[in-house]
């Protein structure tokens, strides 16, 4: 894996000297958070949902982890963080779900169209059912791009949602 792509995810070190996780040959996006990053977010275990596969293709995969503590906090905080495993190349994942969020029924507008961040990894941010929501969309191997969104709840006013995300979860963020 290089690094530009463990950049996009966690960094280049680890604070356990563990490496990063390899999610070209991850089996499930709920192994994407250890328990130490569960912990120190204050989410719960990932709860897994799949998707059929178009024609009988591969399925897509998308682990949920939600806050643990059940609105029992201060201030800004994660509220949940969504991992999807796309079975498709990063440009046909990125017009696709350009296009679903633009003709979304109730969310049409609300998120912004992919672009590159200051990291070089695409990302949209915006309001996604009415939590202030950070998405980045990358490719783990050239037939599975990955997507993770973070929400925060009660972000400081004015603060971007990919700055809140940077801040409240930098070792998926960073």
């Amino acid at each position: 894996m290089s690094c530009v792509l463990v950049l996009a995810l966690t960094a280049c070190s680890s604070t356990d000297d563990q490496p990063p996780p390899d999610l070209a040959t991850m089996a499930s996006p709920c192994d994407f958070l250890d328990e130490a990053q569960r912990t120190e977010l204050q989410l719960g275990p990932g709860q897994l949902s799949t998707a059929p596969g178009l024609a009988g293709g591969t399925e897509t995969t998308l682990c949920v982890y939600r806050d643990a503590a059940l609105g029992d906090r201060g201030g800004d905080y994660v509220d949940s963080v969504t991992v999807t495993f796309l079975p498709t190349t990063l440009d046909v994942a990125r017009r696709a779900l350009d296009e679903v969020e633009q003709r979304g029924l109730f969310t049409a507008g609300r998120m912004s169209a992919y672009a590159t961040g200051p990291d070089g990894v695409l990302r949209r941010a915006g309001v996604r059912l009415g939590e202030t929501t950070c998405e980045r969309l990358f490719a783990a191997s050239p037939t599975r791009a990955v997507q993770i969104g973070l929400t925060v709840e009660r972000p400081p006013l004015g603060e971007a949602a990919c700055d809140a995300a940077v801040r409240l979860a930098p070792s998926i963020f960073s």
